[in-house]
């Protein structure tokens, strides 16, 4: 039988780089004693008592039928209020479609954004769904390589340079998944400017956002002119502790958020009932939840940055914000993914590869701050014994 040519474009190189994750978490599964630094997500921690109840309360009342296709009118209000409140955008419900989750809604402005003979620049290291999503639409994906003595920060020139007749899109996540790179106002404001200029749209993947100090987070959507063409991409995931509740949302232009709807229309139809009132909840929350999760991930990041420091034979990049930490293993002489296959198949820790975060990630590993700071510790000494056994 025959399949379609989108088999091949949503395949290959970034979907192999969760093999060891997916094997250590079977592992855990199955009740062993996994260090799993794989995955951003606070495998210790719980969604709040008060979201929780919230859900089963409203699955109780019934709220588990059909419900708008484009998101309660509520909770879309409420999530326009925060975004506004953020970023000094002024937007309103009829900017905000929800989805289910951050990469669905990432999904839907690929489809109606993009199409074949496009091209769409994205900075590398990337978050390894990216070439599959931008690419599914038979868009090109150009990558711009970040410097890791930079501090991955986006390479302005980079991005400028590939822009040519055919580019349709720029991509933004800051802080950045996998570097923790946290993009400063100047480079952000001139990729705003290009876009503005030349009717580019701007895709903002900010799911991490929430994780960093308000002061210090410049939002693409505050920069003038982003009205006519930033997309900013979030959800619940990190911020609240929600990833499994799968509720994300996209704010963007009217027109455009009418385009969203209908996609919606043929490929959800709309998210439950009892996770959006739950949503609500979170949102009327944030203020109490979100800085405590903030808190908790920075310490821990600090606390994995260090113990992972004081390893000979590796370098630790310096990371600014967000759940990982970046390893160069590049002077090991052993690639990426065999480095991670090891080390959970004789110590057990589940680390990410990053050979599927773009071609400039060969060499690198990312690790997660998401498990307690002695379970953090126990799991770089296990690390250390490893890069010894390998010396």
């Amino acid at each position: 039988m025959q399949f379609s040519s989108l088999t091949d474009r949503i395949a290959g190189t970034s979907v192999d780089s969760w093999e060891v994750h997916y094997k250590a978490a079977a592992r855990l599964n199955a009740g062993e004693d996994i260090y799993l630094l794989s995955v951003g997500q606070e495998s210790y921690e719980y969604t709040d008592q008060r979201i929780v109840d919230t859900a089963i309360k409203s699955i109780k009342a019934g709220r588990h039928h059909y419900t708008p296709v484009e998101g309660e009118l509520e909770l879309r209000r409420r999530i326009a209020k925060r975004h506004q409140q953020k970023t000094g955008q002024l937007v309103d419900e009829d900017n905000c479609v929800v989805f289910l989750g951050a990469q669905n809604g990432i999904f839907a402005a690929t489809q109606c954004l993009l199409e074949v003979g496009d091209e769409v620049i994205i900075p590398e290291p990337y978050y390894t769904t990216y070439p599959a999503t931008f690419t599914c639409t038979g868009a090109t994906l150009k990558s711009i390589p970040c410097r890791a003595e930079d501090y991955f920060q986006v390479n302005v020139e980079g991005v400028l340079a590939a822009i040519s007749n055919k580019t349709r899109a720029i991509v933004l996540n800051t802080p950045n998944n996998p570097t923790g790179a946290l993009y400063d106002k100047d480079r952000i404001a001139a990729i705003v400017q290009v876009c503005v200029e030349k009717n580019i749209w701007l895709i903002c993947d900010d799911v991490y956002a929430e994780l960093v100090d308000p002061e210090d987070f410049y939002s693409p959507a505050s920069m003038p002119g982003a009205d006519q063409v930033v997309v900013t991409v979030s959800s619940l995931s990190k911020s609240h502790r929600m990833t499994g509740w799968r509720l994300g949302w996209a704010i963007a232009p009217k027109q455009l958020a009418t385009h969203f709807y209908n996609l919606n229309m043929c490929m959800s139809y709309g998210l439950v009932g009892f996770v959006q009132d739950a949503a609500m909840t979170a949102l009327d929350y944030s203020e109490e939840i979100t800085p405590k999760i903030r808190e908790n991930i920075n310490f821990r990041r600090n606390v994995l940055a260090e113990a992972l420091a004081k390893i000979p034979s590796i370098n630790v990049i310096p990371s600014q914000a967000g759940m990982f930490v970046m390893l160069d293993i590049r002077g090991l002489n052993i690639s990426g993914q065999d480095f991670c296959r090891g080390l959970l198949d004789q110590y057990d820790v589940g680390l990410i590869p990053c050979d599927g975060f773009g071609p400039s990630g060969a060499g690198l590993v990312r690790a997660s701050a998401c498990d307690e700071p002695q379970r953090l510790q126990q799991a770089c000494d296990r690390i250390k014994q490893y890069v010894e056994s390998l010396n």
